[in-house]
């Protein structure tokens, strides 16, 4: 499952979400709440990712 990461516009504070791409859909109609805070002015953050591979040096 993708990890999504958000910040929380009223405190500032970063934090992750673990979710299905479909869940993912939802998140933007009702964004999480703030773990630190509890406020759902979240946004979502874009993030890098990675991948692995079937053979080193691919």
């Amino acid at each position: 499952m993708p990890t999504y990461e958000f910040e929380c516009r009223g405190c500032g504070k970063r934090f992750e979400i673990l979710t299905s791409f479909h869940e993912h859909d939802k998140l933007r109609d009702e964004p999480p709440a703030c773990p630190e805070c509890g406020k759902r002015e979240t946004r979502q953050l874009a993030s890098l990712f990675s991948c692995k591979v079937a053979k080193p040096g691919f």
